[in-house]
């Protein structure tokens, strides 16, 4: 290999490692602390669960639960057949009891619960059957929380 062959080499793996040194710097970047403290002031995150079903709950308080903890204000909206996992005592044969455990747990977290109070009726729930801390969603609390928000619908 020659001079000129050399030099070409040495100036790309240079160029190769500045754009790694680059994306690992904005890697650090997004995922340091200061960064995510700063996102928690940003507009907020709203995930819609409009389902009883399981998996996609299970999924759906996971991920906020995750977010919350990275500093993130997170609110869990829960309307249709999702109001079951916000209420006390959903219907037994749902088999729902560990889903609301951990919906309470994401209140205790500092999480913000709002149940669809038409969905909540519908289901054949009153305002006392919600759980600890979840706060019942007439249309001046929703109009509010989604009018700057970044919904994550489930």
């Amino acid at each position: 290999m020659n001079h000129v062959d050399r030099a070409r080499n040495l100036k790309l793996v240079f160029i190769l490692s500045s754009v790694v040194i680059g994306i690992g710097g904005l890697y650090l970047f997004f995922f340091s602390s200061s960064y995510v403290s700063a996102q928690k002031y940003v507009n907020p995150l709203v995930y819609h669960l409009s389902s009883d079903e399981p998996w996609r709950a299970t999924v759906a308080i996971s991920d906020a639960t995750t977010l919350l903890k990275l500093g993130h204000n997170v609110t869990l909206l829960l309307s249709v057949e999702g109001v079951q996992i916000g209420v006390m005592h959903p219907h037994h044969y749902l088999g729902l009891n560990s889903l609301t455990g951990n919906v309470t747990n994401f209140i205790a977290d500092g999480g913000n619960v709002i149940i669809c109070e038409v969905c909540l009726r519908i289901a054949g729930y009153n305002n006392s059957d919600i759980i600890d801390g979840a706060i019942i969603g007439k249309p001046e609390i929703i109009s509010n929380l989604l009018s700057n928000a970044t919904v994550i619908d489930y």
